[in-house]
């Protein structure tokens, strides 16, 4: 990695901060502070490098700096000093790559707390051109050969002819997003969501591809149908609003009728009603819509949801890795808790409950009972 100047050093920083540095930045942190040392003392030896990286990490190992007879020059022992101030970045690697997972309250208790996801996303083209969104801005627009921000700003790198070409918008885990379609539809993407649609609509129907968590505001138009094909399913709409789950590591796809009407398969939904798919076909009920539309108001909101369900969800937004360490409970979990809070915030509301524990190592999470 080419030398930094100091802003570029405080970014990788914090992507450290938020766990998404890279292994290049991270073997850059435990070594730019040799470079540091070196301005303006000439070479050094391959041996000293060697022996001065092990010199810091023996003191951050011990979290204190022990009473060590000199062994560099005044530079090394600066540098090492210096890392020592900045170290935050270097004790989350060791952090991750230690033994000693943290509790939930040692977490909160550090600079090292997993924050929140944001609104991050890619778009693609038919072909097959890449496009990393703005995460200053909220969504994007489609329209006629362009596509742009909700702040008018135009994606240059999306012009394109006049013939309709299917796109792709993709939101990683710890990311959401919102598209406008070209016939006005809106569509909120949850995070590890992708939505297939054409860039624009023809023939005699609108149809998009979800796979994921997405809430739908469909444009009224009764001559084209819209239609949402999911896993295992087809949502036929013509002006309404919906919530589809539809992730493939859940066992059933869950659609949820807001307003208008919408038919799955056999089955035709009124307001309130959710439609649940899966082997064992289709059956609907009344549910509380507000506890499905949490994660599009910002909440993680629970209702008799057992712990597995949850941990998906977390591990969706946070990004993180969830293992299970022995048996764990089979009761059911309520509570509604803000999503824009760091992961022990939340991991804290459910261990009052005192029927499940976590410990964290890096960016997995350890369920425990």
């Amino acid at each position: 990695m080419a030398a930094m100047n100091e802003q570029e050093i405080k970014a990788i920083l914090e992507k450290f901060r938020n766990g998404t540095a890279s292994d290049e930045e991270l073997a850059f942190l435990e070594t730019w502070y040799l470079e540091y040392a070196e301005a303006g003392s000439g070479d050094m030896p391959l041996t000293e490098r060697i022996a001065a990286t092990d010199f810091v990490w023996a003191i951050l190992e011990q979290q204190t700096a022990p009473k060590v007879k000199p062994m560099f020059t005044w530079q090394r022992i600066a540098a090492a000093v210096l890392i020592l101030i900045v170290g935050a970045a270097a004790y989350l690697f060791l952090n991750r790559n230690n033994d000693k997972p943290l509790t939930v309250a040692e977490l909160a208790d550090t600079k090292f707390d997993i924050a929140p996801g944001y609104n991050r996303a890619i778009i693609t083209d038919a072909s097959g051109k890449t496009v990393e969104l703005d995460s200053a801005r909220r969504g994007i627009t489609v329209g006629d050969n362009n596509v742009s921000y909700d702040n008018g700003a135009s994606i240059d790198a999306l012009k394109g002819g006049q013939s309709v070409k299917m796109m792709t918008l993709q939101t990683p885990k710890g990311g959401t997003y919102q598209i406008t379609l070209p016939d006005g539809t809106r569509v909120w993407l949850n995070a590890a969501t992708t939505l297939q649609f054409p860039s624009s609509f023809s023939g005699a129907e609108r149809k998009v591809e979800l796979s994921g968590e997405a809430y739908f505001e469909v444009a009224a138009n009764s001559k084209l149908p819209f239609r949402v094909l999911s896993k295992g399913q087809t949502v036929e709409v013509l002006g309404t609003s919906f919530n589809l789950n539809c992730y493939p590591d859940e066992n059933a796809t869950y659609t949820t009728l807001i307003d208008g009407k919408v038919r799955v398969a056999y089955a035709t939904l009124l307001p309130g009603q959710q439609a649940i798919n899966n082997e064992s076909g289709i059956r609907t009920l009344e549910v509380n819509t507000d506890a499905v539309l949490g994660w599009k108001n910002n909440y993680f909101v629970f209702q008799g949801e057992k712990i597995d369900a949850i941990m998906r969800k977390i591990s969706r937004w946070y990004d993180m890795e969830i293992v299970y360490e022995g048996s764990v409970t089979a009761d059911d979990f309520g509570g509604r808790v803000n999503r824009y809070v760091n992961v022990s915030q939340v991991l804290k509301k459910l261990e009052l409950t005192n029927k499940v524990h976590f410990k964290i190592s890096g960016k997995k999470i350890i369920v425990t009972q």
